[in-house]
């Protein structure tokens, strides 16, 4: 019953920044964090960079890498393909519902859809996320936190997001994050090194 106290913190704080997204109290550091970040970035190269990173790693290009993953999982370990499939779902669910609930403007009208929370933060968060719940290294840590702080600069500089909204997706992940570990404890064929064994050898 312990566990479950995990999903409470994200969960609340995505609730309190929805709450303050709708009155209208998170104007003000929205917009400190974008002219900081003008400021600060007023370099060509890195406009260039953030640019071409929120292309690359689209929402859409995200899910087909998501996808391949998977797909390569499938033929490794079935179990897993099915945990972590049905979650990747769930996340992504989750983020669509949220952006069409709450229905928040673009900071620019160049860019179509709704903002909160960012698809291209959540997606990229997800892809890492999922990646590291299979091969976990320190160079692959330090890679994910490098590319999720770009696309989430990439969003706000490219006023395609506020920094709340990316913050937002963040809480989402994180909420989904300690929903899987606390599904996966529930789970005995996670903690049975017998399982393991039986999924090594399929």
């Amino acid at each position: 019953m312990q566990n479950y106290w995990k999903i409470l913190p994200p969960s609340v704080c995505l609730l309190i920044l929805m709450i303050c997204i709708h009155l209208n109290l998170t104007n003000n550091v929205d917009t400190a964090v974008y002219q900081w970040l003008h400021q600060s970035l007023s370099s060509n190269v890195v406009e260039r960079y953030l640019k071409i990173i929120s292309d690359v790693f689209s929402p859409f290009n995200c899910l087909i890498l998501i996808l391949l993953i998977l797909a390569i999982l499938f033929f490794v370990n079935k179990f897993k393909f099915w945990w972590y499939g049905f979650w990747c779902f769930c996340v992504l669910l989750i983020g669509t519902f949220l952006k069409n609930i709450i229905q928040r403007p673009r900071p620019s009208a160049s860019f179509d859809g709704y903002s909160f929370p960012s698809m291209h933060v959540l997606s990229v968060c997800l892809l890492v996320v999922l990646v590291l719940l299979l091969k976990r290294n320190s160079i692959l840590y330090v890679l994910s936190l490098v590319l999720v702080i770009s696309i989430m600069i990439s969003r706000i500089y490219l006023q395609a997001h506020y920094f709340t909204d990316t913050m937002g997706s963040l809480f989402v992940l994180w909420a989904m994050v300690q929903a899987l570990q606390i599904a996966r404890k529930s789970d005995v064929r996670f903690q049975s090194k017998y399982f393991k064994e039986r999924l090594q050898q399929n």
